[in-house]
């Protein structure tokens, strides 16, 4: 077998899959135009319903796995897809602590699973934690202009303590309990996080 053509032909697959090289090219214009119609329509229902439909995430993930396909080329056009989906589950299972811990919704691990899977894991990690950081510095605001900051602290240590000493999991939020006083739309600053790495990066 000759290793070095086998290396020369799956070398350009798991680049794709990877995905650690700028994507500010040409060729993603369109890839970053579904994304951002999608993010954007995510950031109107999550300001104004607090929740991201499923069906508005399935033709994210329609369109990632087509658009991925196309752009892996004719030799890899079911690579592409297949890699695609593997970006969005594993992004999906690694957050899915949090949403047992009710510290994010459903909705919001979905968006940051499609970022992952439209940008590849180090732009995506770039425009997530740029999300993260944006949405960090916005609720402190909002915590400190509504003067419940001390109170919400206090609450997560609380929080942090009961589950140290009891070992269930409860959940950290509920909207019947908390309400929305002092809640960002995290898809809003993922969408935000995505424009400043797509721009900048």
């Amino acid at each position: 077998m000759n290793w070095n053509l086998l290396f020369r032909r799956s070398r350009p697959i798991f680049r794709h899959y990877f995905q650690i090289y700028s994507l500010n090219k040409g060729d993603d214009i369109v890839k970053f135009v579904v994304l951002f119609f999608i993010l954007a329509a995510g950031s109107y229902f999550d300001v104004r319903e607090h929740r991201i439909p499923n069906r508005l995430v399935l033709i994210g993930v329609a369109a990632g796995i087509f658009l991925s396909g196309w752009e892996a080329g004719k030799q890899a056009v079911l690579w592409g897809g297949i890699f695609f989906l593997s970006r969005f589950f594993m992004i999906t299972a690694l957050f899915f602590l949090l949403f047992l811990f009710r510290m994010i919704g459903a909705g919001d691990i979905k968006i940051i699973a499609l970022i992952f899977g439209y940008l590849g894991y180090g732009d995506g990690f770039a425009a997530v934690a740029g999300g993260f950081i944006i949405g960090a510095f916005w609720s402190l605001v909002l915590m400190t202009v509504k003067g419940c900051a001390f109170q919400r602290f206090s609450y997560f240590l609380t929080y942090v303590r009961s589950l140290i000493h009891t070992k269930k999991i409860t959940a950290y939020y509920s909207s019947a309990r908390d309400g929305y006083n002092a809640v960002i739309p995290l898809g809003f600053c993922m969408l935000l996080g995505t424009i400043l790495t797509v721009v900048f990066f």
